[in-house]
C-alpha cells in the first residue's frame, strides 16, 4: 500500500472517530430538549464522515490536461479525451467495479446537438420535466462528454444536454474520498467555460495545466488574473506540463525562472505551488511499471505536496470546524446554559414554574412579533435593493454597447484579406477583432464591476446588516432575560460576545452547505466575512454572464460563412466591411446578453442574498421554540409527581457527566489532530 493511500487513510480514521463523537454527543443531549443542536450534531456527523477531497483540474485545450489526469490516475482512465473538447465535468470517483453514470441538466436546454447519442434523446423523451441519470458503458463516455472537432462549429457551440459525468474507477488512490474533476477547456466556447468557472467553488484545490514550451499565454494570463485572482481562488497549483521537451538545462532554467516571476504571486504557496512535470513521462511510467521513467516526471514531489495539502491543511479544516462546534455546543450551550437551567427549574416548584411560564410567555410571543417584523424589514430592504442594482448594470451594458463601435474601428488587424479574398482569411480578421473588442469588454467589466457595482452592493449589504443590528442584538438579550425568568439561574453574562458569533451559533443546523456557509466560515469580522462572501458570489455570477458573450468562435460561427460571399470587394473596403458586420453582432450580443442575463442574474443575486441572511432568522426562531418545549416539558414532568421529578434529576447529572467526559475527549481530539503541532 502507498504512502499517499495511507495518509489518506489516516484522515478517514480521523474522520469517523470525530462522527462517532458527533453522534455520541447528540445522543447524550438529548434529555437536554436542545432540539437545534442535536440536529446540528447529527448533520456535522454526516458531514464529517462524507466529505471528499474534489481536486479540479484545469487548462486550455492541448495542454496535456488529459494525459496529465490519467498519470495522476496511473491508468489511461480517460483515453477517449486526448483529441477533442471537453464538453462537460466528469467526476472520477472510487467503485469497486468499472462503471459511469450520466446526469442531466434539469431544465434540458430547449435545443440539442444533432449529434446527441440516440439513448440520451430516447431518455429524454421518455422522462418528462425532470429526467433521472442513466448508467452508459465506460466505452461510451466520449460520445456523451467530447464535442468532436469535425462536426458543423455551430452544433460544437452548442450548450450540452448533460450536467455531468460521474466515472467509478478502482483506483486505490480515490478509495478514502478523492474525487478527480475533469473539466472544460478554459479556451473553448463561452458555455463551456461557464461549465468551469460554475464547478471551481467545489473544489479543494485548482490544478492549472500550462505547458513548458508555451508557458503563460495571453489567454492564460488574462483567466488568472480577471477570473481566478479576481474572485479570490488563491490555492492553486500551477502545473507546467511538457517540461521534458526542453532542449537542454538552460532552457529549463530559464522556464522555471519565468514561471516564478509569472505564476508565483497568484497561489497561496508561493514558488511550492508550480510543479514542472512530463505527464506523458509519469503515465508511461506508472503503466510500464518503470519506476526511473516515474521518478523522473516531477509527478512524484507534486503527488506528495497535493497529499500533504489536502490531509494537513483542507483535511485539518474540514475536521476543524466540526471538532470546534462540537465543543462549544457541549461547553457553552450545554454546561453554562442548558444544564443549569434545567437543574433551577426541577428545584422550583410546579406552582413557581406555572406562574414563571405564564409571565414569560406574553414576552416571547413579543420577541414572535418583533422577530417577524426583522425578516420583514431585511427583506423588504433586499427587494428594494435589487431596481438600483438593475439600473447599474444596464447602464453598464447600454455603454458598452455604445463603445463597441468605436473599439472596432480603431483597431487595425494586421491580418490582411488581400485583393483576391478567401473565406480563411475573413474568418481571421473577425477572430483578431473580436479578440481584441473582448479584451477590451473584460477590462471594462472588471474595472466596473471592481470600481462601481461591488462598492455599491457592499453599501445596500452593509446598510442591511448596521439597519437591523440593534434589532438583532435586542433579539438575544430580551431571549437571555426571559430564560433567566423561567428557570431561575442567572447563566453567564454573553454580553461581549459579538453579535456575528451569536448569530452563527444561532444558525447552526440551518447552514449545511453552499453560499452561506461559504460566506460565513469564520467567527471574526463578521460584517466583513459577509460582504467578502456576498461579493465572491456576485464577482463569480458577472464572470459567468459575460464568458461566452464575445467568445470569437461565437462570432466566427456567426458571421463569417457569409463574409466571403455576400460582401463585394477586397482589401480594406472588405476589412471596413467586416468590422462594420462584426461591431453589430457585437451590439447584437450585448443587447441579448443585457436582456437574457440580467434578470437571472438578479434573480440570482436576490435569493443569494436572502439565503445569507435567512439561516440566522430561522435559528432565532428554533431558539424560541425551544424555550417553550423545554419549559412545557418540566411542568408537565412535575405534574407526573417527585418520582418523575427525581428520575429527571437523575438523569440530569447523567447527561452532565457525559458530556464532560464528551467535552474531554474533543479537546484531546483537537489537540491531537487539528491543533498546531
Amino acid at each position: 500500500m502507498s504512502e499517499t493511500h495511507n495518509t489518506y487513510a489516516a484522515h478517514k480514521e480521523r474522520q469517523l472517530e470525530l462522527a462517532a463523537l458527533l453522534d455520541e454527543a447528540s445522543e447524550a443531549i438529548a434529555i437536554l430538549d436542545m432540539n437545534k443542536d442535536r440536529k446540528y450534531l447529527k448533520e456535522l456527523a454526516e458531514k464529517a464522515a462524507s466529505d471528499t477531497f474534489k481536486i479540479q483540474v484545469v487548462g486550455t485545450f492541448k495542454n496535456g490536461k488529459s494525459t496529465f489526469i490519467n498519470s495522476f490516475l496511473g491508468q489511461e482512465v480517460l483515453p477517449a479525451y486526448a483529441t477533442p473538447c471537453t464538453a462537460v465535468i466528469s467526476e472520477i470517483k472510487f467503485g469497486a467495479d468499472v462503471r459511469a453514470v450520466l446526469h442531466f441538466k434539469n431544465p434540458i436546454p430547449s435545443q440539442l446537438p444533432k449529434n446527441t447519442p440516440t439513448k440520451a434523446m430516447e431518455h429524454i423523451r421518455q422522462s418528462g420535466d425532470t429526467v433521472p441519470p442513466i448508467e452508459i458503458r465506460h466505452s461510451e463516455i466520449e460520445d456523451y462528454a467530447v464535442i468532436p472537432m469535425d462536426k458543423d462549429p455551430k452544433e460544437m457551440l452548442m450548450e450540452s444536454p448533460y450536467e455531468k459525468i460521474e466515472l467509478f474507477w478502482p483506483l486505490e488512490l480515490l478509495e478514502n474520498g478523492v474525487e478527480i474533476i475533469d473539466s472544460p477547456g478554459l479556451n473553448e466556447a463561452g458555455i463551456r467555460t461557464q461549465v468551469t468557472m460554475g464547478y471551481l467553488n467545489q473544489a479543494d484545490a485548482i490544478l492549472l495545466v500550462l505547458t513548458a514550451d508555451k508557458l503563460c499565454s495571453a489567454d492564460e494570463m488574462k483567466f488568472i488574473e480577471n477570473n481566478l485572482k479576481q474572485l479570490g481562488y488563491d490555492d492553486i497549483y500551477f502545473i507546467i506540463n511538457r517540461f521534458d521537451v526542453l532542449r537542454n538545462d538552460r532552457d529549463r532554467s530559464r522556464v522555471v525562472d519565468h514561471a516564478k516571476m509569472k505564476l508565483s504571486g497568484f497561489t497561496a504557496f508561493g514558488e511550492k505551488g508550480l510543479y514542472f512535470v512530463s505527464a506523458l513521462n509519469a503515465l508511461d511510467g506508472k503503466v510500464q511499471n518503470n519506476a526511473a521513467l516515474y521518478n523522473g516526471s516531477g509527478m512524484p514531489e507534486f503527488e506528495k505536496e497535493l497529499s500533504d495539502f489536502l490531509v494537513n491543511n483542507r483535511g485539518k479544516v474540514k475536521l476543524s470546524q466540526p471538532a470546534k462546534e462540537l465543543r462549544r455546543i457541549l461547553e457553552t450551550e450545554a454546561v453554562k446554559k442548558s444544564i443549569p437551567q434545567l437543574r433551577g427549574m426541577l428545584e422550583s416548584s410546579l406552582a413557581e414554574m406555572i406562574a414563571r411560564r405564564d409571565q414569560a410567555m406574553p414576552r416571547l410571543e413579543k420577541l414572535k412579533t418583533r422577530q417577524l417584523a426583522t425578516r420583514k424589514n431585511i427583506s423588504k430592504q433586499i427587494d428594494q435593493a435589487i431596481p438600483e442594482i438593475r439600473f447599474h448594470i444596464n447602464k453598464f451594458f447600454a455603454d458598452l454597447s455604445a463603445n463597441v463601435a468605436t473599439w472596432v474601428n480603431e483597431y487595425e488587424p494586421a491580418t490582411k484579406v488581400g485583393m483576391i479574398p478567401t473565406q480563411g482569411a475573413a474568418e481571421a480578421v473577425v477572430r483578431k477583432i473580436s479578440e481584441y473588442v473582448m479584451g477590451r469588454v473584460e477590462e471594462e467589466q472588471l474595472d466596473w464591476q471592481t470600481n462601481t457595482l461591488s462598492p455599491f452592493i457592499s453599501d445596500k449589504i452593509d446598510s442591511i446588516i448596521s439597519g437591523n443590528e440593534a434589532n438583532l442584538e435586542n433579539f438575544f438579550i430580551e431571549l437571555d432575560a426571559i430564560k433567566v425568568t423561567i428557570s431561575g439561574v442567572d447563566t453567564p453574562d454573553e454580553g461581549d460576545i459579538p453579535l456575528g458569533e451569536r448569530l452563527l451559533a444561532a444558525s447552526a443546523g440551518f447552514v449545511v452547505s453552499g453560499f452561506s456557509g461559504a460566506a460565513l466560515g469564520g467567527m471574526e469580522g463578521f460584517s466583513k466575512d459577509f460582504l467578502k462572501g456576498v461579493m465572491v458570489q456576485v464577482g463569480a455570477m458577472l464572470a459567468l454572464s459575460f464568458l461566452g458573450l464575445l467568445n470569437p468562435v461565437t462570432l466566427i460561427a456567426l458571421i463569417a460563412g457569409s463574409l466571403f460571399f455576400s460582401m463585394a470587394g477586397a482589401g480594406d473596403k472588405l476589412v471596413n466591411k467586416i468590422k462594420e458586420k462584426v461591431a453589430e453582432e457585437i451590439q447584437n450580443k450585448v443587447n441579448e446578453s443585457c436582456l437574457d442575463s440580467v434578470e437571472k442574474l438578479l434573480d440570482d443575486l436576490q435569493s443569494k442574498l436572502w439565503g445569507a441572511f435567512e439561516p440566522f432568522l430561522k435559528g432565532m426562531d428554533a431558539e424560541i421554540v425551544e424555550v417553550e418545549t423545554q419549559v412545557n416539558r418540566i411542568i408537565e414532568e412535575m405534574t407526573q409527581g417527585q418520582e418523575e421529578i427525581n428520575r429527571r434529576k437523575a438523569l440530569l447529572d447523567s447527561c452532565e457527566e457525559s458530556v464532560h467526559c464528551l467535552i474531554s475527549k474533543t479537546d484531546d481530539f483537537i489537540s491531537a489532530n487539528i491543533a498546531e503541532r
